[in-house]
């Protein structure tokens, strides 16, 4: 009668001993996170090259294994053009080398970038990126057409609009529209109002723009309406209006 109680004390303190590993073994697992990276390079636009310049930082709580880079070409049929596997150590490390572009691998458009790194707990983490290679471009933008509805105006109440028209070959990065101060036809060189937009690449685009009135105009001023459109190569147009246009009320 007096070894039953023994029996149930030591099954007691052996289930209390499994709950207290478990207990602990549930924290470690908690404790451990995917490892993270960033792509510093490739990214963005980029002329046309045989290597593409590769810079990336890993991070993670426990300890890094290896990483695998995948590079391709989105416009020859997802085409992988380099693929490697590099090893990495510590809980914070970062890879920069030159990835080679083959010479029969046409890489200019859109191409992509895949990368996955994995910790020492065996974690995994990927992240893909993508740029754009542009071949040599020397030719201009096109600015099909600009066009004006209203003058411009110190009323604020009142509002006038551009309308473009823009293409280039490439893609289009920003176009610049400027009310510039003339006298008797010709530029004085002062600037009255002048707007940046970011066209994103495209190579085709129709816009308007509004612009308000503001009490900071120059009232009574004659003006031309200048635009430049400028590519990802840094090719521009300008269109300068032929008549002159005077600030109201």
């Amino acid at each position: 009668m007096k070894a039953f109680p023994q029996v149930f004390l030591l099954a007691s303190t052996f289930c209390l001993s499994l709950f207290l590993s478990s207990c602990g073994g549930s924290g470690d697992e908690e404790r451990s996170t995917a490892p993270t990276l960033t792509i510093i390079s490739p990214k963005d636009t980029m002329l046309l090259s045989d290597k593409v310049p590769v810079e990336i930082l890993f991070n993670d709580n426990s300890g890094l294994i290896s990483t695998e880079i995948t590079i391709g070409n989105v416009d020859q049929g997802n085409l992988v053009y380099h693929y490697s596997q590099r090893g990495l150590s510590g809980t914070s490390d970062n890879l920069s080398f030159d990835a080679d572009v083959p010479p029969v691998v046409d890489a200019s458009g859109e191409n992509y970038i895949i990368v996955e790194v994995i910790d020492e707990d065996g974690n995994e983490t990927f992240v893909e990126g993508s740029f754009y290679f542009l071949s040599e471009d020397v030719e201009n933008p096109t600015i099909n057409s600009i066009s004006h509805q209203g003058v411009l105006s110190t009323n604020p109440q009142n509002s006038m609009s551009i309308d473009y028209n823009l293409s280039d070959n490439q893609g289009l990065e920003r176009l610049e529209i400027l009310f510039m101060e003339s006298f008797n036809g010709n530029l004085t060189g002062d600037t009255i109002f002048m707007r940046t937009t970011a066209l994103s690449a495209a190579k085709n685009i129709q816009g308007s723009e509004l612009i308000s009135g503001s009490s900071s105009y120059p009232n009574g001023i004659d003006y031309k309406v200048l635009a430049k459109a400028t590519d990802l190569a840094g090719n521009s147009a300008i269109y300068l209006s032929t008549n002159e246009y005077t600030v109201a009320n």
